[in-house]
């Protein structure tokens, strides 16, 4: 009969995770990758999916988090997918070494670990201390280089490569791998621009835990010519996008079924197709239909006649402050309902000091955004001290909405 195991996926541990993972396999059990110190309530129904796999927490902020079961079948034609991909592009897949530096209990990183098992490729774990240690890191690399002559693969998100970029050694590290998947959020146009000017192979790519990681990619070659899309479908995958540019994707890797409120649900309609959670557009590359992600559907907001995406937002304020140094942690940007306007945006922000006089900060804030479009400026700037995205690193919009209503603007 089968069950589920619970694999809490220490990063320390890694090792110890995935043979655990591996022998509940071969007992056909569904494992569930518990993030650090989780609480979530799994499944306790006997009626659960037939067959082996992964049960992975998805918490995109359409709809709220659930929990996806992911057969061993979809694993594997993920990386077999990927490894199509590899190959379509002058990579042997089983000739690879795969770095991972991200976290067993994302999708995002449990395949790297999975392709590395479905290809008999190299593999090694790198600590999130490593990634700080960019002379270390570059050192690791050089000596597995000077080894094994194989090119050296690895999946980063945006904000591990914009930490690395501006470091001699990151840089140095960044250049010397073959393919760089970076997925998870936007790669803001600045960055993509300086990757570029730096020669560095990178491959923006999209897809979920439902789709079993990537189900679109760019090539380095693309990217390099310039292009800011996301590439596109791999061979398994079927994309539509409507006159709403909601995005819709097909793919014999859809997840088997969610957990959600206690109770089982489908992920795909009778038509076998999955509506993602993002706005997307089709672009013309090489005579062919790109795909180009646009942004969030549940977080778009209208405002005064104009589509706007928060998080566009978002990474303009951050990198202000960055640039400015400005004492502040995080930011988080949503739409709040506006008679005039219909929707404005509204700004959460968590400060690095609780000393910190914080009406001074939003009105330099404010002075450097002067020149903004009216829709697309903070209408308010909120002092959250406990602002954080949930285990999947995504803002819950309902939640901070509800914060909103019971708390008072700096401004």
């Amino acid at each position: 009969m089968t069950k589920i195991a619970v694999v809490e996926c220490i990063p320390e541990k890694n090792l110890d995770c995935s043979k655990e993972i591996l022998k509940n396999f071969e007992k056909h059990n569904w494992v569930y990758l518990a993030p650090p110190k989780d609480q979530t309530k799994i499944p306790t129904s006997s009626t659960l999916p037939e067959g082996e796999g992964i049960i992975i927490s998805s918490g995109g902020s359409l709809g709220g988090p659930n929990l996806c079961f992911q057969s061993l079948k979809n694993l594997t034609n993920s990386a077999l997918s990927t490894g199509k991909w590899l190959k379509n592009h002058g990579l042997k897949p089983n000739e690879c070494i795969i770095l991972n530096s991200l976290p067993l209990h994302h999708i995002s990183g449990f395949m790297p670990w999975w392709r590395h098992q479905t290809w008999d490729s190299g593999y090694y774990w790198i600590s999130n201390s490593i990634m700080h240690k960019p002379l270390q890191l570059k050192q690791f690399s050089e000596a597995l280089t000077n080894k094994h002559r194989r090119p050296l693969i690895t999946s980063l998100v945006p904000t591990q490569l914009l930490s690395l970029i501006d470091n001699t050694d990151g840089l140095k590290w960044l250049q010397s791998l073959a393919v760089i998947w970076v997925g998870g959020a936007s790669i803001p146009i600045d960055l993509a621009e300086k990757a570029r000017r730096k020669s560095i192979n990178l491959a923006p790519c999209y897809g979920a835990t439902e789709t079993v990681a990537m189900v679109t990619c760019l090539s380095p070659k693309d990217f390099l010519n310039g292009s800011n899309s996301v590439g596109f479908p791999l061979e398994d995958v079927e994309i539509e996008i409507n006159k709403r540019n909601s995005l819709k994707i097909k793919t014999s890797r859809i997840a088997t079924s969610k957990w959600k409120t206690n109770k089982f649900e489908s992920i795909k309609d009778s038509n076998g197709w999955w509506e993602a959670g993002d706005l997307a557009q089709y672009i013309t590359l090489d005579n062919r239909k790109a795909i180009q992600i646009l942004g969030r559907r549940d977080s778009a907001i209208n405002s005064g006649g104009e589509t706007i995406f928060p998080e566009d937002i978002e990474m303009e304020l951050m990198k202000i402050i960055s640039k400015n140094q400005i004492p502040i942690k995080d930011i988080f940007v949503l739409g709040v309902s506006d008679k005039k306007w219909g929707q404005r945006l509204v700004a959460l922000t968590k400060f690095k000091g609780k000393e910190l006089n914080r009406y001074p900060i939003i009105s330099l804030l404010n002075d450097l955004i002067e020149d903004w479009q009216p829709s697309k400026k903070p209408l308010n700037w909120y002092d959250c001290p406990k602002l954080s995205r949930n285990i999947n690193k995504k803002w819950e919009i309902k939640k901070w909405q509800d914060w909103i209503a019971f708390n008072k603007p700096i401004n």
